[in-house]
């Protein structure tokens, strides 16, 4: 009897979960929503997860198909596609409230109370004490600290690369990987001087964002996440026991926080360091956390606790790893390519570091008087948005948006690619790499340029992001120019699912004045 109970009730069980997902694969047309057509249970990531093809630029081929409003399937998890910059405005800061929560990986959703959280996978008054924590590290005065560490790895990057010789092609990316990875290291993990081509961490991120997104566990977590957190947890473990590259780098971190700890307890100072790096940092702000009792609190009146759980610790160290390295790379791999393309575009970021730096010490202000070379690495970025996947909120409670009913839960993603390539915005020279047009942006242009985000979630590292690439730039295109050869690619091909990468960049360089 008991068997046959057992028995009715899983059928019953799967039956209905199968027409909860056919409900969901006709989501959006139920809705009068165009959207892709998808199978049951995966939705539409077999559309769109496909690691060769960039995420960001399936948004834009659908949107180019559907046009600026329209829905896919992450599994059974509904997403309205926006391609509208003033939708973003209103999603990102006017109606932050309602949206504050980032879309998130299903391997990788946690809820308010998982001590194993950063600060971007929280929300609610959770997010708003670690922003607290995290934002004033990327300060004017905390960024001016850590600029002799950036200065000294941007000159072991000169120095590698100048390893090549003249005339020849060489894959710079490779060493701006190196360059970030080095900075991450000394100013978040404890590394004392640079070591770029000396560790492994690279290769271990490298992996990491290599991942194929369309791995059986990713679809079967999409496919059922009321039991994700179980997924979850089995996935980590199996990770842990065959040290895949994301737990080695977790085990990294662990080991230099523990490590530091010791350090701490045996009367080591902050000065004994080449600069006070974030562990430090966060470590005195570590202190036992009632998550159950935060997340009660008023999100507009809370009296914000500058506190870390020591999980916490960790895991914004591990944040500033996967958000630094990729982004940050990618960018400059793609700006070294738009000026070897562009020599007349090279010769003008010269001219400016030359008159505004002359042959004085880098340092804070004169890289930030540096405006031409901002107006040539946003305009790269215009061209190639990285972490467009981040550019997404989900919806706290039934609301309309976009003039789409949403219900709770459901998640909106904003297509950056399609509103940064907008004629209507840009004009017509939209495809064409033009700096200048950074010079003098219109109010409508300012609000379509989403390469860190906008509103009280933009990118907290943006200011570093953009003085590591400065640094970089002013530091090496002092000695070389930056020029294509014959094995420089035509056309970059892009690729990747989290962030968009080209697959290859070769340029060569030249001393200056050997024309």
């Amino acid at each position: 009897m008991i068997p046959l109970l057992l028995g009715s009730l899983l059928t019953i069980a799967i039956v209905g979960y199968i027409y909860y997902a056919y409900q969901k694969v006709s989501y959006w047309e139920r809705k009068g929503i165009p959207s892709i057509k998808a199978p049951i249970f995966t939705g539409s990531l077999t559309a769109i997860a496909d690691p060769k093809v960039p995420w960001s630029a399936s948004l834009r081929k659908y949107t180019k198909k559907f046009g600026n409003v329209w829905g896919y399937q992450e599994g059974v998890r509904s997403v309205l596609v926006v391609a509208d910059p003033k939708k973003a405005h209103e999603l990102f800061v006017t109606r932050f409230e309602e949206f504050q929560k980032q879309k998130r990986f299903p391997l990788i959703e946690t809820s308010a109370e998982d001590p194993s959280a950063h600060l971007g996978m929280t929300w609610g008054p959770r997010w708003k004490r670690l922003r607290s924590i995290v934002a004033p590290q990327f300060s004017n005065q905390s960024l001016k600290k850590i600029l002799p560490t950036i200065r000294d790895s941007a000159n072991h990057l000169v120095d590698h690369i100048s390893k090549n010789g003249e005339g020849k092609g060489f894959e710079i990316q490779r060493y701006f990987q190196e360059y970030t990875m080095d900075i991450i290291a000394r100013v978040s993990m404890g590394q004392q001087g640079s070591k770029q081509f000396e560790t492994d961490l690279v290769p271990i991120m490298k992996t990491f964002f290599d991942r194929d997104p369309r791995d059986p566990i990713f679809y079967w977590a999409s496919a059922m996440p009321v039991f994700g957190k179980y997924i979850r947890m089995g996935f980590f473990l199996v990770m842990s026991l065959v040290k895949n590259s994301f737990m080695r780098a977790v085990s990294l971190i662990e080991n230099a926080v523990k490590e530091r700890k010791e350090q701490r307890a045996n009367g080591a100072s902050s000065n004994d360091k080449e600069v006070a790096d974030y562990i430090d940092l966060f470590l005195d702000a570590e202190e036992e956390i009632d998550f159950s009792e935060e997340k009660k609190q008023n999100f507009k009146n809370m009296h914000v606790k500058r506190h870390l759980h020591e999980r916490e610790v960790i895991m914004q160290l591990l944040m500033f790893l996967i958000v630094g390295f990729d982004t940050t790379s990618n960018s400059l791999a793609y700006v070294s390519w738009y000026l070897a393309k562009y020599p007349k575009i090279l010769k003008k970021v010269q001219e400016e570091i030359e008159q505004v730096c002359g042959d004085e010490e880098l340092t804070y202000d004169n890289l930030n008087e540096l405006k031409y070379m901002d107006c040539v690495i946003k305009e790269a970025l215009r061209l190639n948005p990285l972490g467009v996947f981040v550019s997404s909120r989900v919806a706290a409670h039934r609301c309309e948006f976009a003039g789409v009913q949403l219900e709770e839960g459901d998640s909106v993603q904003i297509d950056v690619f399609s509103i940064q390539y907008s004629k209507e915005i840009w004009g017509d020279d939209v495809e064409e790499f033009n700096p200048d047009r950074f010079l003098n942006l219109t109010a409508d242009q300012k609000e379509a340029y989403l390469a860190f985000g906008a509103g009280p979630r933009q990118c907290v590292g943006m200011r570093l992001a953009y003085l590591e690439q400065r640094m970089a730039f002013a530091a090496l295109l002092r000695k070389y120019d930056i020029v294509a050869g014959p094995e420089t690619e035509k056309e970059l091909q892009l690729q990747g699912w989290t962030t968009m990468s080209p697959k290859s960049v070769t340029v060569q360089i030249r001393k200056r004045g050997m024309e």
